[in-house]
């Protein structure tokens, strides 16, 4: 027969190992938390610097096509300048429509969008020698300096 003693006693042992086997599932839940946190954070890291540099080749193809443009306007005749700037400011136009990936490519496209829109200005009053004092900033800078502080800070949005 058993006592109430002993009934105590096995009562008791029954209570811890249901205390340890609650530990135990709170470890290893909040091991595999910390296992999904990690792998999601490698994989928002890795997407976030495949859409950076899909934001650079964008930019960096949209800054070669306006050169281009650009010093086919800054050679041109002044009577003959206006087409060639329209179309720089059809380019200015695809810039703005264009839709960044990342907080950085959001904010270089805006940078060199002022930028062109100066350099378009410019070409315009050139003639009259407004500007004859005055260089202006090259988008090539523009965009190296840009990519150089995403790449100093990443996932911060460029600071002007």
């Amino acid at each position: 027969m058993t006592t109430q003693g002993d009934n105590a006693s096995e009562g008791g042992r029954n209570g811890r190992m249901i205390a340890l086997i609650v530990i135990a599932v709170a470890f290893i839940a909040s091991a595999t938390t910390a296992m999904l946190a990690f792998t999601a954070s490698h994989r928002a890291r890795e997407a976030d610097a495949r859409a950076l540099e899909a934001d650079g080749s964008d930019l960096r193809e949209m800054v070669t096509d306006w050169r281009s443009l650009r010093i086919d306007a800054e050679k041109a005749a002044p009577e003959d300048r206006q087409p060639r700037v329209d179309r720089l400011v059809i380019r200015i136009n695809a810039l703005s429509d264009w839709k960044p990936r990342t907080p950085c490519g959001q904010e270089t496209r805006d940078r060199l969008r002022g930028v062109m829109e100066d350099r378009a200005r410019r070409l315009m009053r050139d003639e009259s020698g407004q500007d004859a004092g005055t260089l202006p900033v090259d988008e090539t800078d523009i965009l190296a300096s840009a990519w150089r502080q995403c790449a100093v800070e990443p996932g911060k949005d460029v600071k002007i």
